[in-house]
């Protein structure tokens, strides 16, 4: 069930949240406290090994490093760089590389099974432990405290390159789609067009609500343009880029 605590386990020391997306990697344990974002990118070390996240960035503005991003559209185009970015990730946030302890790791709505089965595979190889995945959009949903149970809800996470619409019914998805433009001024039309065609049977009795999260959700003038079009009430958490992380943590803490 989708609610605060639902993958909470007693005597479980190192828990994480993980929301793994195409620019940015977004790491929570409870034994450093606080997010640890880097960027999802690898880059191979002259001298042999490899640089991730800032490291790489680093590498490349001195050396010309050549960049790896092993993650596109929120899904893993590279499996072994793709591990060793989250086993660094996972050290810089306390985790002790023997942990077996649980991971919650959030997945597109639009992702197929092969696709959330590779990165559970990804996610198991890099840091042990069961992994569980929830579809992001209902992460988000529940950072945001929205009425899952009346409200008629449709979230709108704007990412990299790539925004994704879908919407929640009987706390689940029950409809997504994604739109590909890069600008996100550009895209507001076609996101308020998958808005109207995911959310043209009411999920719930209540409000017809529109949840904007992501990165490229605090955008001058975006939410407004969302409510014009769509004529749903907005809601966008005062982090947009954390909600994902943030209702992953909620699953893990209550």
């Amino acid at each position: 069930m989708l609610a605060p605590g639902a993958y909470a386990r007693l005597g479980v020391r190192h828990p994480v949240a993980l929301d793994l997306g195409t620019s940015t990697v977004r790491v929570w344990t409870p034994v450093h406290g606080e997010v640890v974002t880097e960027p999802a990118v690898v880059a191979r070390i002259p001298s042999g090994g490899h640089a991730v996240g800032h490291a790489a960035m680093d590498l490349r503005a001195t050396s010309g490093a050549k960049l790896l991003w092993p993650v596109r559209h929120g899904v893993v185009e590279d499996f072994f760089a793709c591990v060793h970015l989250l086993r660094v990730v996972a050290a810089a946030a306390g985790r002790p590389g023997d942990d077996v302890s649980p991971v919650v790791v959030g997945v597109p709505a639009t992702a197929t099974l092969q696709q959330k089965n590779l990165l559970v595979a990804v996610v198991r190889r890099a840091l042990g432990g069961r992994v569980a995945t929830v579809e992001e959009p209902l992460a988000a949903a529940l950072a945001c405290q929205a009425d899952l149970d009346r409200d008629d809800v449709v979230a709108v996470d704007i990412g990299h390159g790539r925004t994704e619409i879908a919407r929640i019914a009987d706390r689940a998805v029950a409809a997504a789609e994604h739109v590909d433009v890069p600008n996100a001024v550009d895209q507001v039309p076609f996101i308020a067009a998958a808005v109207r065609r995911v959310g043209a049977r009411p999920a719930g009795p209540g409000r017809r609500r529109l949840l904007i999260t992501g990165g490229g959700a605090a955008h001058p003038g975006l939410a407004a343009r969302l409510a014009a079009l769509t004529g749903r009430t907005v809601t966008m958490p005062p982090d947009p880029h954390l909600a994902t992380l943030a209702g992953l943590r909620l699953l893990l803490t209550g």
